[in-house]
């Protein structure tokens, strides 16, 4: 059984539509395929036409409960839902979500970063491809696919922001890759191509520049069929296979097929304390993760972190221990003041700034620890914008504009704002 995970940490760039077309088209040239959905939001079920209130086994009885035999036709077939001929679903509810909590059965596990592989085993006599649809983040859930993948698939939109973020996702893998201890077969998938658009094509070329035969050699254009298909609920190879949409899925499998993946090497990195085991959330820190220059500011989920954390790169150079930025500006801006960024995940509710130690009495502040670079944006009485007293401004998560703030080692917590 070839186990494919589907992974990209930005959420829009098509990765349940690239697992759910790709499957589809393994199936029809005769390939017993299983595709699994590992994301809590269930988007496979709904591409598929699977309703989800009809879901009684889904991926989160195989997390918590991984058989221990073989499993025969009968089970799989009480397990998983026949989407088309050859291609079965294991579907995903948004009982998922509990997974990666206290007591939500994995977190607690000894084996919770091998739970899934062992449960795939299980399939294997009745699946020639596992096709595994991956959530928008690296955290447990991520890295069971992961640790299960012979291969990984990242779809990358070419825009720009999502073609920066491409070398951001390619530099998370070779990390961990560290962490795995084994190297990891990759391809980028260029996504959602528009070829008559100038800035596409100069960003394609871009990609193929950066990583080579890593890169689809055929993108997936931007078809107006592949959003019909979604709509209908079927596979664009079902709805409309004589279209350039099914094309391009087919040429897409072929390459898979036919073509070795690029091979991301790990780093020769050390990893420290001995220990093989994913940490629990409260050992786990919530900010991004520096790693010099092969890995920059990556974004990684709480439990990833401290993960990616333990590794140690080449060289003399050593993984930065957390300093504190301060985040801090008028009270009298608003009655109620908080803060978004890369430190909470970019949860909309945000974190509410203070009085400080040592601060203003006018001011409110919050002190944040950090390891690299963070984005952030203001929150002043539900309003969400930028902080005008910091002039450095990046691209945030979402493409738009964002605050970025630079720890100094060994200095004071960083002020961002001053008085208005």
């Amino acid at each position: 059984m070839r186990i494919i995970s589907i992974v990209n940490q930005k959420g829009g760039c098509g990765k349940t539509t690239t697992s759910v077309n790709l499957a589809a088209v393994l199936a029809s040239r005769g390939r017993r395929v299983l595709l699994v959905d590992l994301d809590p939001q269930s988007h496979c079920a709904a591409a598929l036409g699977v309703p989800e209130r009809e879901i009684e086994y889904s991926t989160i009885d195989l997390l918590t409960d991984p058989p221990a035999t073989p499993y025969g036709p009968a089970q799989v077939a009480a397990r998983t839902w026949e989407v088309a001929y050859g291609l079965r679903l294991l579907p995903s509810t948004v009982r998922l979500a509990r997974a990666e909590a206290p007591g939500g059965g994995l977190i607690d596990a000894s084996d919770r970063d091998r739970r899934l592989r062992r449960g795939l085993e299980s399939f294997a006599a009745a699946v020639d491809c596992c096709i595994i649809d991956c959530p928008p983040t690296i955290g447990l859930l991520t890295f069971n696919a992961l640790r299960a993948a012979d291969e990984v698939v990242v779809p990358v939109e070419t825009g720009f922001f999502a073609a920066r973020g491409a070398h951001r996702q390619w530099s998370t893998l070779r990390a961990m890759a560290a962490r795995l201890g084994r190297p990891m077969r990759v391809r980028m998938v260029p996504n959602l191509l528009h070829p008559e658009r100038a800035l596409d094509r100069d960003l394609l070329a871009g990609l193929r520049e950066r990583f080579g035969s890593g890169v689809a050699p055929h993108p997936i254009r931007d078809h107006v069929e592949i959003r019909e298909a979604t709509a209908f609920g079927r596979a664009v190879v079902e709805h409309a296979p004589e279209s350039e949409a099914a094309d391009d899925y087919r040429r897409l499998a072929t390459w898979l097929e036919t073509e070795d993946a690029a091979v991301i090497e790990p780093p020769d990195a050390e990893v420290v304390e001995g220990s093989d085991s994913t940490p629990t959330a409260s050992e786990a820190p919530t900010t991004p993760v520096s790693f010099g220059d092969d890995v920059r500011s990556v974004e990684v989920s709480a439990r990833a972190a401290e993960l990616v954390r333990r590794i140690r790169p080449t060289g003399n150079r050593s993984v930065a221990s957390p300093t504190r930025v301060r985040i801090a500006v008028s009270a009298s801006l608003g009655q109620t003041i908080r803060v978004v960024g890369d430190f909470n995940h970019w949860q909309p509710d945000g974190l509410p700034l203070g009085s400080l130690p040592g601060l203003d009495p006018a001011m409110v502040g919050i002190d944040i620890p950090a390891s690299g670079p963070l984005r952030y944006r203001l929150i002043v009485d539900g309003r969400l914008g930028l902080d005008a007293h910091n002039s450095r401004v990046v691209p945030g998560p979402d493409g738009r504009p964002a605050n970025e703030l630079v720890p100094q080692r060994g200095s004071a917590p960083h002020s961002a704002s001053s008085p208005v």
